[in-house]
């Protein structure tokens, strides 16, 4: 299969996953095919051929064994930003090796790094609202590195592998794979590029915060007179 043909196919497969995590209590995005497509297809746009088919595998898989990898992630998500649930769910759990476990953890750290990078230039949408490190999380709001690293640890070994060597393979050409991925999630929503998104969000933040305090005048000193 060529890569838009492996990318079909993983959507295919996740999204029953992900529109039947929560059962029949499902949140609203739960329920949106055109939002969920694009963001995840913008993320599997970056990946290589390789990665792509060693990911097909594994969630074809699953489904066949009746795994669902989206609860899986949120799960795992809960051990840092809920105690208690993650305590009464994590016996779904399949157990993850050593060897997942420290390819996860240099795949995050090289995120980790190109996200910072991000930031520098476009602050708002490096982040998309949540915070970056899982020790600035507050209130169950999970932070980048949490989902980031509750879903590395849903792939196999030769998925993590192969999604490891085309980091390296883009850091060896100067490109990052975290900018890559939100470059395709800008221009997948219709933005022409990501300052003319990093504006329109930075605007709606700001019409966002002016509605919370009465709205008028300026978000720090307060309405005008």
């Amino acid at each position: 299969m060529d890569k838009k043909a492996l990318i079909d196919a993983i959507l295919e497969k996740e999204w029953p996953m992900f529109h039947n995590v929560n059962g029949e209590e499902r949140a609203s995005c739960q329920n949106d095919y055109p939002v969920f497509e694009i963001m995840r297809r913008a993320q599997y746009d970056a990946w290589s051929t390789t990665a792509l088919e060693a990911y097909l595998a594994d969630v074809t898989a699953a489904a066949a064994a009746g795994r669902n990898l989206a609860r899986e992630k949120y799960i795992r998500m809960m051990e840092s930003t809920d105690p208690r649930g993650y305590a009464a769910f994590c016996g779904e759990l399949p157990p993850v090796s050593e060897e997942q476990r420290t390819l996860a953890g240099k795949i995050w750290e090289k995120m980790l790094a190109q996200t910072e990078r991000l930031r520098e230039n476009y602050p708002i949408l490096a982040l998309g609202g949540r915070p970056l490190h899982a020790s600035e999380e507050r209130d169950g709001w999970a932070s980048i590195e949490t989902y980031q690293t509750s879903e590395l640890l849903t792939y196999s070994a030769p998925t993590l592998r192969a999604l490891l060597a085309e980091i390296e393979r883009l850091e060896a050409e100067g490109r990052d794979f975290v900018y890559m991925v939100q470059e395709n999630t800008v221009t997948g929503q219709g933005f022409p590029d990501m300052a003319a998104a990093e504006k329109a969000m930075a605007e709606q933040l700001l019409k966002e915060m002016n509605i919370e305090i009465g709205g008028g005048g300026c978000c720090c000193c307060g309405p005008t007179e």
